[in-house]
């Protein structure tokens, strides 16, 4: 991506920090399988972050999100997305340590069934409000395991795990991933789910425009 095309995007959304029009621009990319731009964007967005630590935090973020997002748009588009954006990361940087060192909470703990389920049921309710139950039903008559997976799995084990990445910043990111993929009642789930989750109104139409913005480029 040449910098004129990168300083546009990032006025499409001026709402959200640097840190955050990246990640949201990433799962747009991730989930049009347009890996090959994410590089090029990650690399651009690094060179400009101050420090070692701060370098270290975005990669956390971003690989998490890019995890998340398999909730949304599949693994087969995750590992391209993720092989993608690790090609920045040279064998001597000064973050190479400091990741092999870190935590990652699903690989260093053994999950409780019932603990992970009720957070996932817990997250569900707080996206979903007043139409969780009912959204749940919807999923139960379709398949049973549907919901259940829905809720222990995607919900429970994926989505509310905030170490890296916390409910609102998903969501932001939740929406940068459906923008591609023609899902409007979907959408509009994760856009009201952000706002349930903190982000202001002005914060989830910059991830929309800026969704928008990078899917239309080509």
């Amino acid at each position: 991506m040449d910098s004129e095309t990168f300083r546009a995007w990032n006025k499409e959304a001026p709402e959200l920090d640097a840190n955050m029009r990246t990640l949201v621009a990433i799962s747009t990319l991730a989930s049009a399988n347009r890996p090959s731009t994410i590089a090029s964007i990650a690399q651009t967005h690094l060179k400009q972050l101050g420090n070692v630590s701060e370098q270290v935090f975005f990669v956390h973020q971003t690989r998490e999100s890019i995890l998340k997002m398999t909730s949304i748009m599949g693994t087969p588009k995750a590992i391209n997305a993720l092989s993608s954006f690790m090609t920045v990361i040279k064998p001597d940087d000064a973050i190479v340590h400091e990741l092999s060192t870190a935590t990652y909470p699903r690989s260093s703990t053994t999950p409780d069934y019932a603990e992970t389920r009720a957070r996932g049921q817990e997250l569900f309710a707080s996206i979903y409000g007043r139409h969780a139950s009912r959204v749940e039903s919807m999923l139960h008559s379709l398949y049973p395991d549907l919901a259940e997976v829905i809720i222990a799995d995607s919900y429970g084990r994926l989505l509310s795990e905030t170490y890296y990445l916390n409910g609102r910043d998903t969501e932001l990111c939740a929406i940068g991933s459906l923008v591609p993929q023609d899902v409007p009642a979907q959408l509009k789930s994760h856009c009201i789910g952000a706002t349930r989750l903190g982000a202001s109104e002005e914060m989830v139409q910059g991830a929309l425009r800026l969704a928008k913005f990078v899917f239309a480029k080509k």
